[in-house]
Protein backbone atom coordinates (compact mmCIF):
# COMPACT_ATOMS: atom_id res chain seq x y z
CA UNK A 1 0.00 0.00 0.00
CA UNK A 2 1.36 3.50 -0.74
CA UNK A 3 -0.63 6.01 1.90
CA UNK A 4 0.72 8.70 0.16
CA UNK A 5 2.29 7.95 -3.14
CA UNK A 6 2.01 12.10 -4.75
CA UNK A 7 2.76 13.60 -1.41
CA UNK A 8 5.41 15.55 -4.02
CA UNK A 9 2.68 16.96 -5.60
CA UNK A 10 1.53 18.51 -2.32
CA UNK A 11 4.63 20.82 -2.38
CA UNK A 12 5.49 21.83 -6.38
CA UNK A 13 7.17 24.76 -5.14
CA UNK A 14 9.97 22.76 -3.04
CA UNK A 15 10.15 20.75 -6.13
CA UNK A 16 10.70 23.28 -8.48
CA UNK A 17 13.17 25.37 -6.20
CA UNK A 18 14.83 22.31 -5.85
CA UNK A 19 14.99 21.64 -9.38
CA UNK A 20 16.09 25.42 -9.99
CA UNK A 21 18.81 24.89 -7.56
CA UNK A 22 20.37 22.23 -9.25
CA UNK A 23 20.60 23.81 -12.33
CA UNK A 24 22.39 26.89 -10.75
CA UNK A 25 24.51 24.02 -9.09
CA UNK A 26 25.41 22.36 -12.95
CA UNK A 27 25.70 25.96 -14.05
CA UNK A 28 28.40 27.01 -11.62
CA UNK A 29 30.23 23.71 -12.44
CA UNK A 30 30.21 24.47 -16.16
Amino acid sequence: QQPKPFTWAADPDKIIAAVKRGHQALDSIH
